[in-house]
């Protein structure tokens, strides 16, 4: 039996956050790496656009989540795949993911505030502007000193190292 502390960030709850990315997007085909940062983006949406409300508190180190993250989405791929909920395609430039049709979405029937919250913020994206977003995303995420210090352990205290 599933308690509620096994849900957060469980496997259903990444599943659930997939599919209404996935639905909410029009046309959206992501491979794993867009999903990864697209997911982490609209759960921390006020770390990068102040009008909107994250979703997720906003822990110390909480862009650390990302190293870790990639597990829960592929976990939760392999599990959305398995329910024939959304599809795997494969083409010349990798697999993506995409909805399965554009009617009876799925994520229509969610009506929690947590899957309204989920869905506000998607909606903020604009199609248009969706690889400078992921671009951007990547830029700020990857580019910035202090995750790598952490993730690495390099703070120079205590540490033999020269630099790396």
């Amino acid at each position: 039996m599933m308690n509620k502390y096994n849900l957060l960030n469980s496997r259903i709850e990444i599943s659930l956050r997939i599919i209404i990315l996935l639905e909410c997007i029009e046309n959206a085909h992501f491979d794993i790496d867009d999903i990864l940062l697209l997911d982490y983006y609209i759960l921390h949406i006020n770390d990068f656009d102040s009008k909107f409300k994250s979703i997720h508190p906003a822990i110390p180190n909480r862009e650390n989540e990302i190293f870790v993250r990639r597990k829960g989405i592929q976990d939760s791929l392999a599990f959305l795949e398995s329910l024939n909920l959304i599809q795997t395609n494969y083409t010349m430039k990798g697999i993506t993911y995409s909805s399965i049709s554009e009617s009876n979405f799925f994520s229509d029937y969610l009506e929690t505030p947590y899957s309204i919250n989920l869905k506000e913020n998607i909606k903020s994206i604009k199609v248009e502007n969706l690889d400078n977003l992921i671009v951007n995303l990547k830029e700020s995420l990857f580019s910035n000193p202090k995750l790598w210090i952490d993730k690495l352990n390099i703070s120079g205290e205590g540490n033999n190292h020269e630099g790396i």
